[in-house]
């Protein structure tokens, strides 16, 4: 038997992550520089600049693709948020650049069993 935070309960079932309900608590349009892990086709997000601070991302809860866009829904070591990707392409050359932008902060209600 292991020891420790992940364990498990009395009757021998592990422990799990806490479902979450979430409250949009303020819109926003805020530009932020996103850190991705290095290597591999579509690297995963690490971290985000908004400001000077760095918000590190914890568990991404949501993954959303649509033509030339992409939402991630995030938990970040300081709250909950959206990001957004957008993919311009430049008409003339085809070059494409992706810039990410905050859409919403939310709050995290966590709930220990399934509502329905």
């Amino acid at each position: 038997m292991t020891s420790g935070p992940r364990s498990g309960d009395d009757d021998g079932r592990p422990l799990r992550r806490p479902h979450l309900i979430l409250i949009e608590r303020r819109v926003l349009a805020e530009p932020i520089v996103v850190e991705t892990e290095p290597g591999g086709r579509r690297p995963r997000p690490t971290g985000f600049w908004r400001g000077t601070a760095f918000y590190r991302i914890v568990r991404i809860l949501e993954r959303r693709w649509e033509r030339g866009e992409s939402h991630l829904r995030v938990l970040a070591d300081r709250g909950c948020f959206d990001l957004h990707r957008v993919t311009d392409v430049d008409p003339w050359t085809w070059r494409t650049e992706g810039r990410w932008e905050l859409t919403a902060e939310l709050t995290a209600v966590p709930v220990r069993r399934p509502l329905f």
